[in-house]
């Protein structure tokens, strides 16, 4: 009996981080040949509370952000503390045992689990104030669930 159900090991990863600050962008408008302008915020913060699931059409408040008049520079800093692209909640499990045929010999069966609760995390919206889907998330930055058997031989 202790053969089939005893002295199996289970092992786990947790992996937990919040998301990455994000920089909002609009066109240049400001004449001095930059890529890339930064727009203005309206002194609200545009951070909003829910579930990332909830909140895909609509990550931050995209009304506090507008593009700055021509021939100005927006008033937004760089990145924005509040307002973090999707963060990781990931979940990595494995589950092994190890048998012994003959004296010499060791048989060990390997399950892992990578993304065990297939936890999907998403990417960034687009923060370009001009663009149509400002806002808007439409990517998931991680892969889904993979199972993965093995079996080793030790002797």
């Amino acid at each position: 009996m202790n053969a089939v159900i005893g002295d199996w090991q289970v092992n786990g990863i947790v992996s937990r981080k919040s998301g990455t600050p994000l920089q909002m962008t609009a066109s240049n408008t400001s004449g001095l040949y930059a890529m890339l302008t930064a727009p203005n915020n309206n002194g609200q913060s545009g951070h909003l509370d829910g579930s990332p699931q909830s909140r895909l059409n609509r990550w931050f408040d995209t009304s506090v952000f507008s593009q700055p008049a021509a021939f100005t520079l927006g008033n937004v800093s760089p990145r924005i503390a509040d307002i973090r692209g999707d963060g990781v909640r990931n979940y990595d499990l494995s589950l092994f045992k190890e048998f012994v045929p003959r004296e010499f010999l060791k048989v060990q069966f390997r399950m892992e689990a990578l993304n065990a609760f297939n936890t999907p995390r998403f990417g960034n919206p687009t923060t370009g104030v001009t663009s149509g889907s400002f806002g808007i998330v439409s990517s998931q930055a991680n892969a889904p669930r993979q199972v993965q058997f093995g079996l080793k031989f030790l002797w």
